[in-house]
């Protein structure tokens, strides 16, 4: 595929992604986003592998009140194009390709800072169309609200997306100083654990303390991996919630 066609497809997706995440949560994505760019580029294992690393990063961190985080969205299409060598450099591999994805991730902080701060612009003029008592002109300018979020997207990806040959010298660096890739590879594998820990904040550990318990044995000590525990959980939160009604009822 040619650089120009795919690079507008991508960054297409991108900006069309974060105005329907702002409409319907959930459906953007590290993990979709992944999956998305290696089907385009014909490997979905390695999308597969690269937008789980992605999810677990992105875990637990949220837009509480507006606040602006790394866009761990725009980071999984970076690191599964360049995880793939998809115009990139020969025989990049997954690690490198969360290296540089978590870079993008942060550096995507300042163009949703822009993208936000632009949109005032529409605000303002919505209400001075209501000032007006012009309905139609409001919604034409509440309409084109989304043009900032869009761009905010599109742009950045776009030129990524085609310079991409130059993250080359990213890997050269890093490869350079070692120091500096096992540096961000900790913090890669750290980053999961942070969001572990910002759910486990928002939860009543005090008083459910022993489904804790019992997963972390069967983890740990038994080997039951993710979707089994997950089963599990399911099955005792359903027990639990059961055997509460049946308490009420007597």
């Amino acid at each position: 595929m040619e650089p120009i066609l795919l690079a507008f497809l991508l960054a297409t997706y991108a900006g069309l992604m974060i105005i329907v995440s702002l409409a319907v949560g959930g459906i953007n994505n590290p993990l979709m986003n992944a999956m998305i760019v290696s089907l385009i580029l014909g490997n979905p294992a390695v999308g597969l592998e690269v937008g789980a690393i992605c999810a677990l990063m992105a875990l637990g961190f949220h837009t509480f009140g507006g606040a602006t985080i790394p866009d761990w969205n725009i980071g999984a299409i970076f690191a599964t194009a360049i995880a793939i060598g998809a115009g990139g450099p020969a025989g990049a591999d997954v690690e490198m390709g969360i290296v540089i994805g978590s870079v993008v991730a942060l550096l995507m902080m300042w163009f949703d800072i822009l993208g936000r701060a632009t949109t005032t612009v529409f605000q303002h003029g919505g209400d001075r169309a209501l000032a007006r008592r012009d309905v139609n002109a409001f919604q034409r300018w509440h309409l084109m609200g989304v043009i900032p979020w869009f761009l905010s997207r599109f742009i950045p990806v776009f030129i990524g997306v085609l310079l991409i040959d130059n993250f080359g010298v990213i890997e050269d660096f890093v490869n350079q100083y070692d120091f500096i890739r096992l540096g961000m590879a900790v913090i890669g594998r750290s980053l999961p654990a942070v969001g572990f820990a910002l759910l486990l904040s928002f939860m009543d550990i005090k008083r459910f303390w022993p489904f804790l318990i019992l997963g972390y044995a069967l983890f740990a000590y038994m080997g039951v991996p993710t979707i089994g525990l997950a089963i599990i959980g399911i099955a005792a939160g359903a027990l639990f919630t059961q055997m509460g009604k049946m308490r009420k009822e007597a």
